[in-house]
């Protein structure tokens, strides 16, 4: 029988080749062991979140195209959570039969924290005829992994009279071709910069603001300087930085940096042990209030209910 570090070694490789395919949307359960294997899950999943947001902030610039591999999990339940139809991206997604999946209640394939989130806000929304809400959840492989989302959750009234039923619907995007089944690719239409403020940038001046962007990354916890200070520190003008980096990653200098800092934030709440003051500490917002406001604003939720 396999012991539980196998199992545990077996869920890292599947990421890892997950990961080898351009899809870096899964993660891995943390467990409650203090361990090497427990200390490599930690780093592997923040490595899956780093990589994950660094395709969203790839920022070529006349990039305005940008081809990715859109993966939809849908499924369609009874009033009582039983699952009736599922897509194949769903199945591809969960790594399952659809034989597998339908008959069985949807909380089967969900972290315990999910199921206990989908129970409470279940029965509230199956009070109305008709009710939309996102809710956060947690799906867990066929092989261990974890898949967390918002998820649009949707009850309506059957024609056929069959009674309520829930669509669960959310998206997933790949940077590679994941599953044999050939999924459709789609292009993303990505606008970059303003019409107001369009600047020509160089290859030089290009190097430059993502030189500006990197040590935004890595400097999460300190202070911005202003943009005329930091222009001037990395030798070029204040108006092509504003708007050269705006032109080239989509926000401004600031919102970028608000941005990243909540991004590192919800990942050390999900993947790491420090508690909540230290995080604020470490993604260099001024107070715990401004912190928990900035981050409910952003995902819904505050960082205390991520954790719960």
């Amino acid at each position: 029988m396999e012991n539980n570090d196998d199992f545990r070694v077996k869920r890292i490789k599947k990421m890892l080749l997950e990961m080898a395919k351009g899809n870096f949307f899964y993660t891995i359960e943390p467990s409650d062991k203090n361990d090497n294997i427990a200390s490599l899950v930690v780093m592997l999943n923040m490595v899956s979140e780093e990589i994950r947001a660094a395709f969203i902030h790839q920022g070529f610039a006349n990039a305005h195209t940008t081809p990715q591999c859109i993966i939809q999990l849908s499924l369609i339940l009874d009033d009582h959570g039983q699952i009736e139809l599922v897509t194949n991206g769903t199945c591809s997604l969960l790594s399952y039969l659809p034989k597998d999946l339908i008959g069985k209640p949807i909380t089967e394939f969900m972290t315990e924290k999910s199921r206990e989130r989908w129970a409470k806000k279940l029965s509230k929304h199956l009070k109305r005829e008709r009710s939309e809400t996102v809710l956060f959840l947690e799906f867990m492989t066929n092989e261990g992994l974890i898949l967390a989302k918002d998820c649009q959750l949707s009850v309506y009234q059957a024609l056929d009279g069959s009674g309520q039923k829930i669509l669960l619907n959310t998206v997933f995007f790949s940077k590679g071709e994941p599953f044999e089944t050939g999924l459709p690719k789609k292009t993303l239409k990505v606008t970059k910069g303003t019409k107001e403020h369009k600047v020509t940038l160089t290859p030089k001046d290009i190097q430059i603001i993502r030189g500006v962007h990197d040590a935004i990354i890595n400097n999460l916890d300190k202070d911005l300087p202003s943009l005329k200070e930091l222009a001037h520190q990395e030798g070029t003008n204040e108006y092509k930085l504003k708007y050269g980096f705006k032109q080239v990653y989509g926000t401004t200098i600031f919102r970028f940096l608000i941005q990243e800092r909540l991004r590192m934030a919800r990942t050390l709440i999900l993947h790491s042990t420090h508690t909540i003051k230290q995080i604020v500490q470490m993604t260099g917002f001024k107070s715990k209030t401004h912190f928990s406001r900035a981050f409910k604003d952003k995902y819904g939720r505050s960082p205390s209910e991520l954790r719960s």
